[in-house]
């Protein structure tokens, strides 16, 4: 009874908090993505292998962010103020954490169900087929789930023991990152025994591509449980190193440190304030470890398809770019935007802040160290594209036009600053303004395929980032769009602070 009664106290606690809403924004984005590549092309006999073949690989770029963000969401209760140390004095880690457990494994229950639902909604808006055998969708649904429950149990240790849930945002983020670059990678034992790869490679379709017709052909592949195995050897070994972790847990230890660093002489600090705030945090070292994965998947990428990518420097920044600046870039502004406003939203600090610092300052500071760190970060990845290029002795010289991009690059992701300032103002939730700019980095691919680049932010990032679509572009228009953005947002942050109440002890 007392599980039944520990269950019951957990739902309460997200009564209200739409934690399934973050589920169905991830299948609505991967159904806007068949709907947008498939619409009126899919008149084939057995067209519902596009499903098995697509939906596996979406999974591994939106299900590890998404599950990142879910778990972050079940543990940012107990980490606000002292409400762990309250909990601990009429429960145990152990029941605390195995109830969320069990809270959890239910949810990727109901994300399976979902996501096997959608199938049948894609087929009837694509007109696709659906008299493929059950027994794939049994398989997959089985794969999937395991897959899934594998990266929450990691993410839940993640997010259980580490205060800062960046963290585990952070990991979900880079396994999505590196999941999805293993697709196409040569097979191999390592790439089954990687959890974040596994909903790639436990796929139940297969694709070939013929270079000379670039025509492509669905096959059928038998179901490999490989994968499968791994993620349940995963599962048992972490489950053990959660059980060891939280009998050795004791809230003792952090008192007795916290005493101590309460008594240690205060020294002043001559850094930013903004600056100081992040002292310890790990989001800034996104900004320069993901560009170094991207750049050498990229130049990987680009050396293994040099037959095709036969444009030389121009091919490596299409490669250098495609993963960093149209998916990543946005959600790691999320995150750093999230850690900085995190503090505010903590308590009584905004009350506190607000008694001697005018609102316009307050967003203005927040604006200005966001944007110096995405700076660092587009120098970075433009230093790294020219050692990538000289180190791969790439044909012809450097060029000219790479200041230019980086230059209206700055500006338009100096756009995606304000908007996320803004959102993580209004939102006092950690993960939510992270999710809204991972599917606006999506979004923004759209908006520029579709030939609308001036819609969002986003958008106007991508298209300063495509040299491809920036040589058809109006820049006048590009700045001035981009500067309205700045300013609206900057705008709302302010009169937000004068209007709203500040609340406190949320």
């Amino acid at each position: 009874m007392n599980i039944i009664k520990d269950f019951s106290i957990e739902l309460r606690k997200h009564k209200h908090r739409h934690n399934f809403l973050i589920f169905i924004f991830a299948i609505l984005a991967e159904t806007m993505f068949m709907y947008g590549n498939y619409h009126g092309k899919s008149d084939l006999d057995n067209s519902w292998m596009l499903l098995f073949y697509n939906f596996p690989i979406m999974d591994t770029l939106f299900l590890p962010v998404v599950i990142a963000g879910f778990t972050s969401r079940l543990m940012d209760i107990e980490h606000k103020g002292d409400m762990l140390k309250s909990l601990y004095t009429f429960s145990t880690p152990e029941k605390i954490y195995f109830t969320k457990y069990l809270y959890g494994a239910l949810s990727i229950i109901d994300l399976v169900i979902m996501l096997c639902a959608s199938f049948f909604v894609n087929a009837k808006l694509l007109n696709l087929s659906t008299n493929f055998p059950v027994k794939y969708l049994l398989v997959f649904a089985l794969t999937t789930f395991i897959t899934s429950l594998t990266l929450f149990t990691i993410h839940l240790l993640l997010s259980f023991f580490f205060k800062n849930q960046a963290v585990s945002i952070s990991v979900g983020i880079l396994g999505s990152f590196s999941g999805l670059f293993s697709v196409f990678l040569p097979e191999s034992i390592l790439q089954k025994m990687y959890p974040w790869a596994s909903y790639a490679t436990s796929l139940l379709v297969g694709m070939d591509w013929n270079r000379e017709t670039s025509e492509t052909r669905l096959f059928l592949l038998d179901p490999d449980y490989t994968s499968t195995v791994f993620n349940l050897l995963w599962l048992l070994g972490l489950t053990a190193l959660a059980i060891y972790l939280l009998k050795k847990s004791a809230i003792e230890d952090n008192d007795s440190r916290k005493h101590y660093e309460g008594s240690k002489q205060v020294t002043l600090h001559k850094c930013p304030t903004e600056f100081l705030k992040l002292k310890g945090s790990p989001a800034w070292i996104a900004f320069f470890v993901v560009p170094v994965l991207a750049a050498i998947i990229g130049t990987f990428n680009y050396l293994g398809n040099i037959d095709i990518l036969t444009e030389g420097w121009y091919s490596l920044w299409s490669q250098h770019t495609l993963f960093i600046c149209y998916f990543f870039i946005s959600v790691i502004i999320g995150i750093f935007v999230g850690c900085i406003w995190r503090v505010e939203h903590t308590g009584t600090n905004m009350n506190l802040l607000m008694t001697h610092q005018s609102p316009f300052r307050i967003v203005l500071s927040k604006y200005v160290v966001t944007c110096f760190i995405t700076t660092l970060s587009l120098i970075w990845i433009m230093a790294l594209y020219v050692i990538s290029g000289l180190i791969a002795h790439v044909d012809g010289s450097i060029p000219p036009e790479l200041p230019g991009w980086i230059l209206l690059g700055t500006i338009g992701i100096y756009s995606i600053c304000a908007f996320q300032i803004f959102i993580s103002l209004i939102i006092r939730n950690f993960v939510v303004p992270v999710i809204i700019g991972f599917i606006g980095g999506l979004s923004g691919v759209g908006f520029v395929a579709k030939g609308i680049p001036y819609f969002s932010p986003y958008s106007l990032f991508d298209l300063a980032m495509n040299q491809r679509q920036l040589g058809n572009a109006n820049i006048m228009l590009f700045i001035l769009v981009s500067l309205s953005f700045i300013i609206g947002f900057l705008s709302l942050s302010t009169i937000y602070l004068y209007c709203a109440d500040v609340r406190s002890h949320e």
